[in-house]
């Protein structure tokens, strides 16, 4: 098997984006066997920033709902998924409380 580490170019954006899906993956409580359609092994070596093709790269981040989109150099920026409020449901009784009718 060739050294495929000496084929990557760019290897601090796939370490940059293996970490983003990592933490989507984990806020989404999926173990890395349990994602739909990826081997164990091969959700490890994206997630560890390891040299995938984009058919594997897209199909990751479609189990994950992430969908990949390409913006110009320096006009985009990596999403944060670590926000708790993202992830976590409204409380819409509480978001609306200045609504409540207290007259009854």
């Amino acid at each position: 098997m060739v050294n495929t580490i000496k084929r990557i170019n760019n290897a601090k954006t796939l370490a940059r984006l293996g970490k983003v899906l990592r933490q989507q993956r984990e806020q989404l409580g999926i173990a890395q066997g349990k994602v739909r359609g990826m081997r164990q092994a091969t959700v490890s070596k994206i997630e560890n920033g390891g040299d995938v093709n984009l058919d594997t790269l897209i199909t990751y981040a479609g189990a994950l709902g992430i969908e990949l989109a390409l913006v110009p150099i320096g006009q985009g920026s990596l999403p944060s998924f670590t926000s708790t409020a993202y992830h976590q449901p409204i409380d819409l009784l509480a978001e609306f409380s200045d609504l409540k009718d207290d007259s009854a």
